[in-house]
């Protein structure tokens, strides 16, 4: 068990107190993150909602949006400070109406579980990181994570079944935010808890704890919630339909679209709006996408999309301008981009096959923070596809570097503004010094962070073995990142009578051949419940049960292994190491 979660006992606010009663039978207020999960009030999951669903690239955006509402409100400017976090549904539990003596009203999360989870996740991670450094804001976050009394505190957010512990001993509980899981016996909900726990705290770490603290501030009690309370099943059900199922929110390009088209002379704005059009049809759902890399391409990244947007409009000489210097150009720059990231390159030149690669390899990290670079570059060299070829390479290398070498979101997005700017410059490209290319010291933690990779960060990880899978293969797999995890052959846990005792008895060593990249392979989510903690040979019976043929080339690696000891391990991992090094050129 981790420290008591409270470190004094808080003032606890009382249960929701709406500011708009309505005769309908629900009550809605707008309320801050702090009065929300600071109230009189624990929150859990009903039965009939799924587990917890969000990936990276959901709790990714969420942190970029939240990182650009802080940047905004610090400027003179600024005329909101605040963020609008969306509505939250909640039904009063027919079993919590509480007992007047400090114990919290139940609500059960009808809308918003997903949201309030990685809020969840957030803070706990910033009271860890905070707490590491020096500081605390354990007064400040606590509340927000444990209610009741401080003799008996309860999660102020509770899961269904098992993953309602999981969750308190792995985030909510004091330092649980740097507790590793054996990945093993995680189901998919505990899975992605670790997966955007992890992602978070990577892309928080390097910042110092004022940023840290300043961050938390705004977090609590600028971020803002609708909160919409009611008391029986069907009337909560009726208003999530509602919520949920009604309407089309007005996107941002939306607004830009109505803008835009609506700046240009209505006889001139047929052909305009047959262009815009088309492009919604090439690009589906990511339209917003190209407006965010053409504000970064033109270094419009500190301010709103819109108003970044409507900045650029205006300085490039008017609507029509901007759609024939700028949105024509790039939108079709990002299409071929999309469209040969997935596409068949049979028949094609060389150059066109490292181009779909490396493009492919890129979409694999999830953040798209490498597109600005390589949309300008493509503008530049007008879809060379010899210089494309190389420069994606170089882009590639980059962008994989930069997260072994384990740096957060914002520091990821100056290094690629710093790309785009020497692109401008096209000598800058070839320069010993240019950004492209890493430092010295960037190599040296490189190839420090590769021995306890796992450790450092699972999704990388396993982007990293897949890359040496298909660099043994000597062609691309195609796998789906998402269909595999990463096992441990050596397990995180041995059984204390096991095998693998024996074969390693000393624990220091135990651990180092454990998070070894000689030890790490790929198999399938089955596969992986199925090997826990046996002993080698019975491993290596469900590695290879449906055939050494079918078993990836990164696992076939450990096929007419005899055992599997500490010689066995070192001399894979030096292996691997060299073809990282002879991929990525990371000597």
């Amino acid at each position: 068990m981790c420290s008591p979660p409270f470190a004094s006992t808080p003032k606890v606010p009382a249960p929701f107190v709406s500011s708009t009663h309505m005769p309908s039978g629900f009550n809605s207020e707008t309320l801050s993150l702090r009065r929300l999960l600071s109230a009189a009030v624990q929150l859990t999951i009903p039965d009939y909602q799924r587990p917890y669903s969000w990936t990276i690239k959901e709790a990714e955006q969420l942190l970029d949006d939240l990182n650009l509402a802080l940047d905004e409100a610090q400027t003179s400017d600024a005329t909101d400070a605040g963020y609008f976090l969306g509505a939250v549904l909640l039904m009063e539990h027919p079993a919590g109406k509480g007992n007047g003596t400090g114990t919290p009203v139940l609500h059960d999360i009808v809308d918003g579980q997903q949201r309030l989870v990685t809020l969840t996740i957030l803070l706990a991670v910033l009271r860890d990181l905070i707490a590491d450094k020096g500081g605390s804001i354990e007064s400040l976050v606590q509340p927000l994570i444990w209610s009741g009394e401080q003799s008996h505190p309860v999660p102020r957010i509770s899961l269904r079944g098992q993953e309602c512990e999981f969750l308190r001993s792995h985030v909510q509980e004091l330092g649980a935010s740097a507790i590793m899981p054996s990945e093993d016996a995680l189901t998919p909900g505990e899975a992605r808890i670790i997966a955007v726990r992890e992602h978070l705290a990577e892309e928080l770490f390097e910042r110092d704890t004022a940023e840290l603290e300043k961050f938390a501030g705004y977090l609590v009690d600028s971020c803002h919630f609708a909160v919409i309370t009611t008391s029986t099943v069907d009337r909560a059900h009726r208003i999530f339909a509602v919520l949920n199922e009604r309407g089309r929110p007005l996107a941002r390009n939306d607004i830009l679209k109505a803008q835009i088209l609506g700046a240009i002379d209505p006889a001139r704005r047929g052909p305009h709006t047959q262009a815009w059009e088309q492009i919604e049809r090439d690009l589906g759902g990511d339209f917003e996408g190209l407006f965010s890399h053409i504000r970064a391409i033109e270094d419009r990244g500190r301010s709103k999309v819109i108003r970044g947007i409507a900045d650029l409009v205006s300085s490039s000489g008017g609507a029509e301008a901007f759609f024939d210097r700028f949105l024509v150009p790039y939108a079709k720059i990002f299409t071929v981009l999309k469209s040969q990231a997935a596409g068949d390159v049979t028949g094609q030149s060389a150059e066109w096959h490292t181009i779909r690669r490396c493009l492919a390899y890129l979409g694999w990290l999830g953040s798209a923070d490498w597109m600005p670079a390589a949309m300008l570059y493509w503008r530049q060299c007008k879809g060379d596809p010899a210089a494309l070829a190389a420069f994606l390479a170089r882009l590639d290398r980059l962008a994989y570097a930069l997260r072994l070498l384990g740096i957060g979101a914002d520091k990821r997005r100056a290094r690629f503004h710093s790309v785009v700017s020497a692109i401008r410059q096209d000598a800058q490209l070839d320069a010993a010094d240019n950004p492209l290319e890493l430092t010295r010291d960037e190599l040296r933690n490189i190839n420090y962070n590769l021995r306890n990779l796992h450790a450092r960060s699972q999704l990388t990880c396993k982007l990293v073995l897949l890359r040496l899978n298909d660099e043994m293969a000597g062609a691309e797999q195609n796998l789906e990142p998402g269909d595999l995890t990463v096992e441990h052959v050596l397990p995180q846990k041995p059984g204390r009578n096991s095998q693998w005792r024996e074969w390693f008895p000393a624990a220091d060593q135990r651990e180092t051949c454990t998070q070894s990249l000689g030890n790490l392979i790929l198999v399938s989510k089955i596969e992986n419940d199925k090997a826990r903690n046996l002993d080698f040979a019975r491993k290596c019976e469900v590695y290879f049960a449906r055939g050494i043929e079918t078993v990836p080339p990164i696992t076939r690696d450990v096929h007419g292994q005899t055992d599997w000891r500490a010689e066995a391990i070192q001399s894979r991992e030096a292996r691997l190491l060299q073809l990282i090094n002879r991929l990525w050129r990371l000597e």
